[in-house]
């Protein structure tokens, strides 16, 4: 054989052997997909590398991920940098137009939380508001009248007790000296005069009723004058308000009326605070000048709180993530064919490149091969 043609042979074969051991090694990566069996026996090789190490690799892979790419660090810095400031204030900016324009309400938002989530407020809310006035309502019906009035209210009204008594004094006065009590004077003295008997009828031929009801008169503004009336007066009203003070409000009020009672304040509560109307009045119109403030300055206050309480709490969200896991879960519901396009689309030039390198060394060998045979 030409010693040419015999080197030629050499270098074609070592190409080709080059060439396919490397195809067929990175066909190996992926095939088969499974294992493969004869006699009973798992065939070597089967299945591929990958398919083989699946499990492994979706692990690693993770871990890699997690590590040294998607590390809170990393997170931390991308927060911190100009383009997520801009894009969080970007956003803020368009929920403050949306809310402006739209006249969007606490219903709205609580409604997007949760469908219905502002009628379970409203309910709750009254509902809340109604046990705390049956339980305030039950709480003040045990206690005594004294105990309610604030310390100073007590004092005052202590004061305008003991002016009580002159005042009295001047009403009845003032109405035994009117028209009014002169008529009724009259009236009660004419009764009396003519039912009860000769006795008393007779007083009319002595002295006129008109008379008799001056002399009334005189002596009922005596009597309340004198200093002894003044004082059973005085001890009346005073016996009187501390029975009222030392009382307990139970012992003035009936259950049924402080039933009436609750129910009155609960619905004057309810219509005074009135929790529907203030969850579907428009945002922007609760505070007109704090919400131009926030449009002006707060925004920014806010961003920087956004930002700084991601920030510090970047480590634990990405815990509680677990992104490594959540890596692991996606690789592994890849089908293997999939996974195998994705490498192939990505690597395919640098697997062309070993190709063409297996059959360049395969030639190289084979041609240092031929030369090795003909010149020994």
């Amino acid at each position: 054989m030409n010693d040419g043609f015999q080197i030629i042979i050499m270098t074609v074969l070592g190409a080709l052997i080059g060439g396919l051991t490397n195809m067929l090694a990175i066909r190996m990566l992926f095939r088969p997909y499974e294992a493969k069996y004869l006699f009973g026996r798992r065939l070597p090789l089967t299945p591929g590398v990958i398919p083989r190490r699946r499990e492994e690799a979706s692990v690693k892979m993770g871990q890699i991920i997690t590590k040294h790419l998607l590390t809170p660090d990393a997170f931390i810095e991308k927060l911190g940098s100009r383009e997520t400031q801009n894009f969080i204030m970007l956003f803020i900016d368009r929920q403050i137009e949306t809310i402006e324009s739209e006249k969007l309400t606490l219903r709205y938002f609580m409604n997007r939380l949760n469908d219905g989530l502002a009628d379970k407020v409203v309910e709750g809310f009254n509902d809340k508001l109604r046990e705390k006035v049956d339980e305030e309502g039950v709480n003040l019906y045990g206690r005594r009248i004294d105990t309610l009035m604030p310390e100073d209210a007590m004092t005052t009204l202590d004061g305008k007790i003991s002016d009580l008594q002159p005042q009295i004094t001047a009403k009845v006065e003032e109405y035994i000296n009117s028209e009014k009590g002169y008529r009724d004077l009259y009236t009660m003295t004419d009764e009396f005069v003519e039912n009860r008997g000769r006795l008393a009828r007779s007083l009319k031929y002595l002295m006129s009723k008109e008379t008799i009801v001056d002399n009334i008169r005189n002596e009922l503004n005596k009597l309340i004058h004198h200093p002894k009336m003044s004082g059973i007066q005085v001890r009346i009203i005073n016996d009187e308000y501390e029975k009222i003070k030392n009382s307990r409000v139970d012992e003035l009020i009936s259950d049924s009326d402080r039933e009436k009672l609750v129910h009155s304040v609960y619905d004057v509560l309810r219509k005074q605070i009135d929790i529907e109307g203030i969850l579907d009045y428009p945002i922007a119109e609760f505070n007109r000048e704090m919400f131009e403030s926030f449009k002006e300055r707060g925004k920014y206050q806010l961003r920087d709180n956004i930002i700084e309480y991601m920030q510090k709490n970047t480590g634990r969200i990405v815990e509680k993530l677990q992104l490594a896991e959540v890596i692991k879960k996606q690789i592994d519901s890849f089908e293997l064919s999939h996974i195998e396009e994705l490498v192939m689309e990505i690597s395919s030039k640098e697997f062309r490149m070993i190709t063409l390198l297996g059959f360049f060394l395969g030639g190289l060998i084979g041609i240092i091969q031929g030369l090795i045979v003909v010149f020994l």
